[in-house]
C-alpha cells in the first residue's frame, strides 16, 4: 500500500531560481509570508484550548473516585481487573482522538489492571489479532502474557479499547504491518508464552497453581 499524494497541493510558490516550490502540503515553511506564520500560530493555540475542553467535557468526572493499587489488589482476588469498576464517559470518544489517545485520556497514569499510576504505561494488545487492549503497567504487562488468572481472563474479554468502543491496531500499516505477518507471529508468541507459563507457574499470585491453565483462542 501506498499513501495517496495526489490530492495534497504543493507549495507552488517561486524560489531563488524562479522555479514553483513542489514541497507537498500548501504554502511551506520557507515560503510563507510572516502574517501566515502567525496565523498558524494563533489557529493551532486556539485548537489546543478547543480540544482540551472538549475531552474535559468528556472525561467529566470519570478519572476519579478510582480504587488504589491496595484495593485493586483485592478486587484482583475476586477477578476483577481495576478498570472493570471505573466509570465511563457517557458521550463518544472526541474525533481528534485515536484509540491510544482516548485511552491515555481515559487511564490518566493509572494501570488498567492493578491502578498502580507510578512509571510509564504500555501498550498492551491481543498478539493474534493485533488490536490494541489498554495500557498496562511494565509488572502486568509481563504477568498478562504468562497469567491465566481470573482477572486477566476478565480483562482479555473487555479490555479498556472495548469498555469505551475503540479500535486500533497496533503498529502502523505505513510501517510494513501485515494481516498474515502478524497471524504468524501470534502463534509463535503464543507458543513462546506457554513455555514459559508451564516454566513459571506458580511463582507469584499472579500466576496461581489453582487456576485453569487453559490459554483463551484471542490472546
Amino acid at each position: 500500500m501506498t499513501r495517496e499524494l495526489k490530492e495534497i497541493p504543493r507549495c507552488g510558490r517561486p524560489k531563488a531560481n524562479g522555479q514553483p516550490c513542489m514541497r507537498r502540503g500548501g504554502p511551506c515553511s520557507e515560503h510563507r509570508t510572516a502574517e501566515e506564520v502567525r496565523a498558524s500560530l494563533e489557529w493551532a493555540q486556539q485548537e489546543v484550548k478547543r480540544r482540551d475542553t472538549v475531552e474535559r467535557e468528556w472525561l467529566g468526572a470519570t478519572t476519579q473516585g478510582r480504587p488504589t493499587f491496595v484495593q485493586a489488589a483485592l478486587l484482583d482476588q475476586q477477578g476483577i481487573p481495576s478498570c472493570h469498576v471505573w466509570q465511563i464517559p457517557a458521550g463518544e470518544v472526541p474525533r481528534h482522538l485515536s484509540a491510544i489517545e482516548a485511552l491515555r485520556r481515559w487511564q490518566a497514569g493509572a494501570c488498567a489492571m492493578c491502578s498502580a499510576s507510578t512509571g510509564r504505561l504500555l501498550v498492551d494488545h491481543c498478539h493474534k489479532i493485533g488490536l490494541v487492549r489498554g495500557l498496562l503497567c511494565a509488572s502486568c504487562n509481563t504477568a498478562e502474557g504468562l497469567g491465566s488468572a481470573p482477572a486477566f481472563v476478565a480483562y482479555r474479554e473487555r479490555p479498556p479499547a472495548v469498555m469505551l468502543s475503540v479500535e486500533e491496531q497496533y503498529g502502523s500499516v505505513w510501517d510494513g504491518h501485515d494481516g498474515d505477518a502478524d497471524r504468524q507471529t501470534g502463534e509463535r508468541n503464543a507458543a513462546h508464552v506457554d513455555a514459559a507459563e508451564a516454566l513459571f507457574s506458580g511463582i507469584t499470585s499472579r500466576f496461581r497453581p489453582n487456576c485453569r491453565s487453559d490459554r483463551r483462542v484471542d490472546e
